[in-house]
């Protein structure tokens, strides 16, 4: 039995998400993408993966840079999660230009979100049309407020 993929999205699309922007850096370059395709996996030792198209561009500085760093949007930052959703430099030329700063593996913490997660790449496993990143989270934090969430393929927010 083939699946429609149209009606996969669709299925899938009932399913609740937080929204990250995964971010990392190497030698002056920035990358950085959405994902919603993203959870912790182990707490000893502190492991999280997330999902990168196999096309996408910000793979090599990740890989280049085995770290990267998920940063969890809070309600008001769905402009960014816009932002990064798009494929093409613009978006890397503006994550220079949007308030962060540098976690311990040189990836980017950006101003404003919910949590964030800095981590280095441990593994990277073929999954599909994706790859499954693996990272050991080496430092994190977190500020109040409310997350961005995405069903049925929009944003949304707690109580809407």
């Amino acid at each position: 039995m083939t699946i429609d993929q149209l009606e996969f999205r669709q299925v899938m699309g009932n399913f609740a998400t937080g929204v990250t922007i995964v971010t990392a850096a190497h030698a002056g370059k920035y990358a950085g993408f959405t994902a919603n395709a993203f959870t912790s996996v182990s707490l000893d030792p502190p492991l999280v993966l997330v999902c990168i198209g196999n096309q996408n561009a910000s793979l090599t500085v990740i890989e280049t840079s085995q770290a990267f760093c998920v940063n969890i949007l809070a309600a008001d930052q769905e402009d960014l999660a816009r932002i990064f959703a798009k494929n093409g430099p613009a978006k890397y030329e503006h994550l220079a230009q949007v308030q962060h700063h540098a976690a311990s593996t040189g990836a980017p913490i950006l101003a404003g979100t919910l949590a964030w997660l800095d981590c280095r790449l441990t593994q990277a496993y073929a999954g599909g049309d994706h790859l499954i990143l693996m990272g050991e989270v080496v430092a994190l934090g977190a500020a109040p407020g409310d997350p961005l969430l995405y069903l049925r393929a929009k944003y949304t927010r707690l109580g809407q």
